[in-house]
């Protein structure tokens, strides 16, 4: 049985945005971590044969600011279940329960919308204040009969989300292959017809193709630049659905979005992550 090495940073504090220290293991080679809150630690895998880019993972993870970095071999068996036990059958708004696909004896209550769920190493899972916000507003906005995009899709999620809501159609996007290839899994796991397409931002998507609902959870930065193109996008009376803010750059989204034309029609504050409905005016 081959051995992983497990990489844990330990953390003074929760930071506000763990996607800084997740581009840190990706820029190691390592693609999925597992957050902890108490204590506050991030940790990734390192597969056999990639030993030698442990010491500067190790490295890259100190100078980020963490207070210690500990190693530690696993199994690829136990690597491959122990971040399961993190994820747990979740209920998100009011109507949706967001169930890891292992879990046994699961039994919806009347009215719920079920989404069956496996991220393998994709973001997304109820768990984070950004999913959940976005899949709350999302529920508020509604979905049926409408056209729906989600930009930056990950495990698929919110695509399935709008979906269950009755969505007449689903295009989504994510940068990443391991993403695609999830959130493809994911949608037929839920019985959930849509497309998925691998490239950045709209691009992938037909050039004059217009939606009802766009929907992104990605950080601030890939929001700004996608909010002109948005609000292309975005039919007149349809909505713009936006996760991944921390506090400190609000301000800038929402002036961005405003900027293109967006109108805010609702927030979704936790944790100190910020999600948000545009609306875009009938003309």
């Amino acid at each position: 049985m081959s051995e992983w090495i497990e990489v844990k940073a330990h953390l003074k504090a929760i930071p506000l945005d763990w996607s800084t220290w997740d581009e840190i293991f990706e820029e190691a080679g390592v693609n999925g971590t597992v957050q902890t809150d108490e204590p506050p630690t991030i940790s990734g895998f390192v597969p056999p044969g990639s030993e030698e880019s442990i010491a500067e993972l190790e490295s890259l993870l100190l100078k980020a600011g963490a207070s210690s970095v500990t190693t530690s071999k696993v199994d690829e068996v136990d690597w491959a279940e122990a971040w399961k036990q993190f994820f747990i059958p979740r209920r998100v708004g009011e109507r949706f329960m967001v169930v890891p696909s292992w879990t046994e004896h699961f039994k919806a209550e009347p009215g719920d919308l079920v989404i069956t769920l496996d991220p393998g190493q994709a973001f997304g899972t109820g768990d984070h204040p950004t999913t959940r916000g976005c899949l709350q507003l999302i529920e508020k906005v509604g979905a049926t009969g409408k056209d729906v995009a989600d930009i930056g899709c990950g495990s698929g999620i919110l695509s399935i989300g709008a979906g269950l809501l009755g969505a007449a159609s689903l295009v989504a996007v994510d940068t990443e292959a391991v993403a695609c290839e999830s959130a493809r899994e994911n949608l037929m796991r839920n019985g959930v017809e849509g497309q998925v397409f691998q490239g950045e931002g709209f691009a992938p998507l037909p050039t004059n193709e217009t939606y009802d609902i766009v929907l992104s959870n990605i950080i601030s930065a890939a929001l700004i630049g996608l909010a002109h193109e948005a609000a292309r996008r975005v039919r007149p009376g349809g909505h713009w659905v936006i996760s991944g803010v921390i506090d400190k750059n609000w301000p800038d989204v929402l002036d961005k979005a405003e900027r293109c034309g967006f109108v805010l029609a609702e927030q979704f504050t936790e944790d100190g992550w910020i999600a948000a409905t545009f609306a875009r005016p009938s003309a």
